[in-house]
């Protein structure tokens, strides 16, 4: 874990920083965040990231507040504490506190005042770096009952959080999300699944978060393979009976999931497309 907080541009020890009541982040998960891992103390894909985070934040109407080099010179302030090789970043903004206070005006749903955006940065260790071969895990199913705007990074993650505890309670990794009777992603990941040499994944929309490792792992490793991709929504039952699974996410980049429920997935070990595709993604870090 970090050993300096960034807080609105003060380093605080871990136990130091704090946020006040007012802000909107704390009172209605008003706003947005970002993680970029770390390989081998550089950044991986920091573009891309910095990206999303400005189209999340103009998503939803809050003022970057900070130039692209003054984001980079504050990281960089903030990582020199990093003793970490292989770490992730994590990024967030609120909307922020009002900047009057006096008309005792605490807390409102409309943003009618003016706001001033609170900036939260930390670092925490990827324990595990690097990986011979991807972690097998076990997932399970449940109905996605999320908001309709899935594609903006948004700090309000009671469902996914809430996915995440039930997973962990049943020993498993990942929950993976069904709307209307088709996969659309896990509550920390993008799904892959593999039938008869054919990679299959959720389309861009609004339904998903359009994952920066996702995006990666498409145009720089699978469709340099033999291996046909089809980005298409694809059902419960096509998951289910999958030859593989993987997921994919900043943190673990990926990971196969070779039980479903209570149910093996192929052969109920990590299958040779996905170790493939987990070899060149290693490859590509080093």
């Amino acid at each position: 874990m970090s050993d300096k907080i960034f807080l609105n541009d003060i380093f605080f020890d871990a136990d130091e920083a704090k946020v006040s009541v007012f802000d909107r982040g704390y009172l209605f998960s008003d706003g947005i965040y970002e993680l970029i891992p770390y390989f081998n103390d550089k950044p991986f894909l920091f573009d891309e990231h910095y990206k999303r985070l400005e189209r999340s934040l103009k998503m939803i109407d809050i003022e970057n507040p900070y130039s692209r080099d003054e984001w980079t010179d504050r990281i960089n302030n903030l990582i020199k504490t990093c003793v970490y090789k292989n770490f992730s970043l994590y990024i967030q903004i609120s909307r922020g506190v009002p900047s009057d206070l006096e008309d005792g005006i605490y807390r409102e749903h409309a943003a009618s005042k003016r706001y001033i955006p609170s900036v939260l940065m930390f670092y925490s260790e990827n324990k595990g770096f690097p990986k011979k071969k991807p972690n097998e895990e076990k997932a399970i199913i449940m109905e996605d009952k999320r908001w309709l705007q899935c594609d903006v990074k948004s700090i309000s993650l009671l469902y996914n959080a809430y996915a995440k505890t039930l997973a962990h309670r049943e020993n498993a990794y990942e929950t993976i999300l069904i709307r209307d009777g088709n996969v659309t992603e896990g509550c920390s990941s993008n799904v892959f699944i593999v039938k008869e040499n054919v990679i299959k994944t959720c389309p861009k929309s609004n339904l998903i978060l359009p994952g920066i490792s996702r995006a990666y792992i498409i145009d720089n490793l699978i469709k340099s393979t033999e291996y046909e991709l089809i980005e298409k929504e694809f059902s419960k039952k096509e998951l289910e009976s999958a030859d593989e699974i993987f997921v994919t996410n900043s943190t673990q980049c990926i990971v196969s999931i070779n039980k479903l429920n209570n149910n093996l997935i192929g052969t109920g070990s990590c299958g040779k497309i996905t170790e493939e595709i987990f070899s060149q993604f290693t490859k590509s870090i080093n």
